[in-house]
Order: C-alpha cells, then sequence, then structure tokens
C-alpha cells in the first residue's frame, strides 16, 4: 500500500493540489522548498503568472545589467553578444505563461523603468533567436512611448494581450501596434485595450484581414473617441471576433456609413454606454448568429420612452432571428414618473423577439436607495415570470 507521501508523487494528484494553491505564494515557495520532487511541479505554479516584472531584473546576468539602465541605447544594445550566462534567468522565465508588467503598479516611475527593461531584453535575446519569456500566453503591455524597432515585446506563443494605453504624445498609434502585435503573435486570440488610445487618424481603405485569429475583444475600459472607432471599426470588421465588451461614448461625430458592416461572426456583445452611439453601432452589425446581448445605456433626463421606442426595433429588426438571451439595464438618470411606461414600452416592444425565439430576458432597473419602486396592476403582471411562458428564464430586479 503506498504510504501518503508516495501518493502526493503521483504527478496528477500533486498537479490538482498545485493548482488550489495558485494565488497562494508563501505556499508555493514552501513547497519547493521541502522535496526535490516537489520543486520543480511547485516552482512552475509559482512563476506561472506573474503580476509585476520586477522580480526579473534581479535575474538578468551581469554581462547583461546595461539593459535595466534608462540611459542604454538599441545602439549598445545590438553590441551585445550573446553569452551562455542566461540560465538561472530562463530557468524561472520560461515557466512565466502569464506577465503584467505594469497594469497592477502604481507608481509610474517603477512602471517605465519595468517596462523599458522588459522591452530592452527582447532586443538582446532576440540576437539568439528567441524571446525572454518563450511560453508567454498572456501579457499586459503598456503604451506610453514608441517602440524601439529592434524590440520584440510580443512573443509568438502569445495568446491574449492586453494594451495599456497611456496617452503619451509619442505613442505608436493603435494601428501600428496592431500590426505589429498581430505579426509578432500571429495566434493571438484575446485582444483587450484599456485608457485613451492615439490613432492615425486616416482609415485603411479596406478592413485588414491578417487580424484573422482574434476571436475576442474587450473595449470596455478603452476611452474611445469617434476616430479611434472608426479605425477599430474598419480595422476588425471582417475578423471572426465572436466575443465583444465595448464602452460607447457619447456624441460620437463621425459618418457610420463609411464604416463597412462589421462583425459578421459576432457571437456575444456586451455593450455599454450612450443610446444613440448604441443604436448607430448595431445597426451597423452584421451578425447574424448573435445569441447573447447585454446592454447597459447611459441614463436620458428627458425622452427616455421616445429613445427605447427608437431603439427596440432596430434591435429586433438586426438579432431577432438570431438572439435567444437579452440582459437589459435601465440606467439613470431618467425622470421617474415615467417608469412605468418606460417598462410597459420595452416589454411590448421584445414581444416580437421573445415570438421569435429568445429563451432568457433579464431586466434591470436601477432605483434610488429611498424610492419604493411600485407599478400599476398592468405593468405589474407584466413582471411576472408567468407573463412570459415561452422563455425559459424571466428575470425582473431593481439595483441601486
Amino acid at each position: 500500500m503506498r504510504g501518503p507521501f508516495e501518493t502526493l508523487c503521483i504527478s496528477e494528484i500533486l498537479a490538482v493540489i498545485l493548482d488550489g494553491l495558485q494565488g497562494d505564494k508563501k505556499s508555493l515557495y514552501h513547497m519547493s522548498c521541502c522535496c526535490r520532487a516537489f520543486t520543480d511541479p511547485a516552482l512552475d505554479v509559482l512563476w506561472r503568472s506573474m503580476h509585476s516584472f520586477a522580480p526579473f531584473t534581479s535575474l538578468i546576468p551581469q554581462s547583461a545589467s546595461f539593459a535595466n539602465d534608462s540611459r542604454t541605447t538599441d545602439c549598445d544594445l545590438l553590441k551585445y553578444r550573446p553569452s551562455n550566462d542566461w540560465k538561472t534567468f530562463d530557468k524561472y522565465a520560461a515557466r512565466v505563461w502569464s506577465l503584467c508588467i505594469g497594469e497592477y503598479v502604481k507608481n509610474c516611475a517603477d512602471l517605465v523603468k519595468n517596462q523599458e527593461c522588459y522591452t530592452r531584453l527582447t532586443v538582446i535575446r532576440g540576437q539568439d533567436g528567441c524571446h525572454p519569456f518563450p511560453k508567454l500566453r498572456s501579457l499586459s503591455y503598456i503604451l506610453y512611448g514608441p517602440i524601439s524597432p529592434q524590440a520584440k515585446p510580443f512573443p509568438p506563443s502569445l495568446q491574449s494581450l492586453t494594451l495599456v494605453c497611456r496617452d503619451a504624445l509619442d505613442c505608436d498609434p493603435i494601428e501600428l501596434v496592431l500590426d505589429r502585435a498581430v505579426a509578432e503573435a500571429p495566434h493571438l486570440k484575446e485582444l483587450r485595450i484599456i485608457g485613451l488610445m492615439r490613432t492615425m487618424r486616416t482609415l485603411h481603405s479596406t478592413p485588414q484581414l491578417h487580424f484573422g485569429q482574434i476571436e475576442s475583444l474587450d473595449l470596455s475600459n478603452a476611452y474611445i473617441r469617434a476616430p479611434e472607432l472608426a479605425t477599430l471599426c474598419t480595422l476588425l470588421s471582417q475578423v471572426p471576433i465572436s466575443d465583444l465588451k465595448i464602452h460607447l461614448q457619447d456624441r460620437l461625430s463621425m459618418n457610420w456609413q463609411a464604416i463597412p458592416p462589421m462583425f459578421p461572426a459576432l457571437k456575444q456583445l456586451d455593450v455599454r454606454g450612450s443610446m444613440s452611439s448604441v443604436t448607430l453601432f448595431i445597426s451597423r452589425l452584421a451578425a447574424t448568429n448573435l445569441h447573447t446581448l447585454v446592454f447597459q445605456p447611459n441614463g436620458y433626463y428627458h425622452g427616455v420612452v421616445t429613445v427605447f421606442d427608437y431603439l427596440i426595433p432596430i434591435i429586433v429588426e438586426k438579432l431577432g432571428k438570431s438572439l435567444k438571451s437579452f440582459d437589459l439595464h435601465i440606467n439613470g438618470p431618467r425622470p421617474r414618473a415615467q417608469d412605468s411606461d418606460l417598462i410597459k414600452c420595452i416589454l411590448q416592444g421584445l414581444e416580437p423577439l421573445v415570438e421569435a425565439g429568445l429563451q432568457s430576458l433579464r431586466l434591470f432597473l436601477q432605483v434610488g436607495s429611498t424610492i419604493p419602486v411600485q407599478f400599476p396592476p398592468e405593468v405589474q403582471s407584466m413582471l411576472e415570470p408567468s407573463a412570459w411562458p415561452s422563455l425559459k428564464q424571466f428575470h425582473f430586479a431593481t439595483k441601486e
């Protein structure tokens, strides 16, 4: 019969235990020290996800210590000749799957220093024909200045990329960064952009087809002005993105008719922001199999019923044949006295969606914590699940 220690030496059992300790750096470190059989598996999990580049700066060999010096130029980096003293650095860097260089760093100076050091290392190790993090799958990278032409910040193994935009005046335009990302990381599947990006402000004449591997696009935390939105929609309009999250600003002064029909492969859409912008955005969708829609519009001080009167028919027309799940959040500010009319308008407008095959409808109404919510009997009866027998799920709730 196996003893308890021998049981832990079964690789499958040990892997389950170590996976359960992800995030508990102290316990993983102790496991890596207590037994030789545990060392490599525990270190793999301990270094798999890194929220800072700082631990790697002390692992850079002395012969390449200038990589951590802000005065180092590209010419200095290219003079470096590959050596065999990277064993310690490679021992740990090769275990990293996810690296966040600066998203969690509050000190701006440390952020810039870590980013520059990482970028310089890609130049140095690139002369070996390798990347400093050869197994990297997920990277959070900060755009605060131009990327060196010699650098290779996006490894070929990369599948998920977060670009944190700092809106620096000399920052590379988002088009050039995306071109570079997909060229260096051809298997990129997930793209997330945060912050205020820059653009060249001249549209590509046709959609770019070389972004063909991206399946998920998250723009929910990006501040997108009209030029950037037009650029992204044109660049990515024919990419097989199936999952899109986006926050649209109000008063987007742009020619929507110049945007080609976009995102034909879209299956899930989470859209927030101005109702007028969302209406125009949905009108340009080419998706025929979109089955899940989450909509969180900004509130309106006046005319909110009229806005929904216009928006709901567009949703029915564009998505009625495929939509199976719809979450609608009714947020403030809005005239409270119109809530009953608004709920009635929305539910009556969505009846064609239900008849076309909608399976789940969830309605969330934002209310003040001190104002009781009361509806007349006609509207209250419409908010009962029994009023929607063909739906698998109907849910109405208030939120503060």
